[in-house]
């Protein structure tokens, strides 16, 4: 981690670790004690205390914010059945040629 006088020098802290999406560059900003950012890049967060607000956290997660929880698994049951559906319609001998790639269902 970098350290760095602030203050003009009399006091010595942490650098924020946080970094710019638009510029790739580190925050310039001393963090807070005992964390890694500081107070505008979540220092002063606590994180969720109760039992009820850490489940809340946890079923509000998504990946690339459009995919909830729910959906990623909607969309791996259809997937599944696409591919039960594939495998009948190659043994009626509906389908010929290689198998479709990509993931298999379950894995």
């Amino acid at each position: 981690m970098n350290t760095f006088l602030t203050m003009g020098g009399r006091i010595c802290c942490i650098q924020c670790k946080a970094q710019s999406k638009r510029t790739k560059q580190q925050c310039r900003a001393p963090a807070m004690k005992g964390k890694a950012v500081c107070r505008t890049h979540g220092g002063l967060s606590t994180g969720p205390k109760t039992k009820a607000g850490r489940t809340r956290c946890a079923d509000a997660k998504t990946i690339h914010g459009r995919e909830t929880r729910q959906k990623r698994a909607d969309t791996s049951s259809k997937l599944g059945e696409l591919y039960e559906l594939e495998i009948m319609a190659r043994a009626v001998g509906i389908i010929t040629g290689p198998m479709v790639s990509g993931r298999t269902p379950g894995s």
